[in-house]
Parts: C-alpha cells; sequence; structure tokens
C-alpha cells in the first residue's frame, strides 16, 4: 500500500522510472503510479462538480487496488520541488468510457491505437520541456546513487548444537 502522505513522491518516482529506465518497456503504457502495465492499472477520469469543471480521478470506477486520491492539477504542474508533471489524461481520440493514459506515455499511446494521428500535431500534450527532463534526470541519479535499505533478519542466527558440531567428529 502506498504511503497516502507522498502521493505526488509516488508519481515523481514512477515518472523517473517511465522516463530514463531502460527496462521499462512504453509499448505496455505502465501506470504511472506502480508501473504496472495499463490492463492492470485502470484509472478512469470524471468531471468535478462546481463551476470550473475540472478532472478527477473516479475512483469508484477506477480498478486499481492501490489506488490513492491525488489532484490531477498538482500532478500536471511543473514546480521546483516536483518537476514531474505526469499525470492522469483523456485521450482525445479514444471514446469517453475509456481509461486514462498518463501524459509521460502518451506520444506511445498515440503510436500504438492512434497510428493515423500526427505526433507533430500533438507535441504540446505529450512534449516535456528540456528543464523538467533534466530536473527529472537529477532525481533518477540520485535515486541511483541511495544506498539501499537492507531489512534485518528476522530469524536468529542459526544455532548448532555441540554434538553436532564438526570439530567433535575430528577427534
Amino acid at each position: 500500500m502506498f504511503n497516502k502522505k507522498h502521493r505526488q513522491c509516488i508519481i515523481k518516482h514512477s515518472g523517473t522510472h517511465i522516463l530514463f529506465d531502460c527496462s521499462i518497456d512504453h509499448t505496455l503504457e505502465p501506470c504511472g503510479l506502480c508501473l504496472r502495465p495499463a490492463p492492470l492499472c485502470k484509472i478512469y477520469l470524471k468531471k468535478t462538480k462546481g463551476h470550473t469543471g475540472n478532472l478527477a480521478i473516479d475512483m469508484r470506477a477506477s480498478s486499481y487496488s492501490n489506488l490513492v486520491k491525488f489532484s490531477i492539477m498538482v500532478a500536471a504542474a511543473f514546480l521546483d520541488l516536483s518537476p514531474c508533471t505526469n499525470h492522469p489524461m483523456h485521450c482525445p481520440y479514444c471514446p469517453g468510457s475509456s481509461p486514462a493514459v498518463w501524459s509521460y506515455i502518451f506520444r506511445e499511446h498515440l503510436r500504438r491505437f492512434h497510428p493515423t494521428v500526427s505526433l507533430e500535431d500533438q507535441e504540446s500534450i505529450w512534449a516535456i520541456s528540456d528543464l523538467e527532463k533534466e530536473q527529472m534526470k537529477q532525481i533518477w541519479d540520485n535515486q541511483l546513487k541511495q544506498p539501499k535499505a537492507h531489512q534485518k533478519a528476522q530469524h536468529p542466527p542459526f544455532v548448532i548444537s555441540e554434538t553436532h558440531c564438526m570439530h567433535l567428529v575430528l577427534r
């Protein structure tokens, strides 16, 4: 289960993997929260009530076991402390009832499912600024430098009884 206090950090961490981890297969449309392939994590969006009509995650319709509620507007905003703008969005070429597509893999989504759509015409949607790439690359590099926390063994060390010790056999 994700720590809900760090929603944007989860998205930022996964975003660095999507951008810089060579083992991530973009054709599988990895989830921006957990990196599992799109069919396993389906996030649906809905318009919020009120005069703004912003998009929000439809918690009831989405099929995702670790889904955390977060603001799409916050996730999509570039900030120095949180440069990741990866966020779920509607694909303008998919039916309205389709699951959301994460912005960092929207270009791959277009290539795969809408090959007749001009990537250049949609560049304003999928392009990532040089500053964002640079800052996300710094985060990626720093993640790689972090020492991995090793959990201590939960079992006491294996104790051999005196009768089973090798030195007694060799006497």
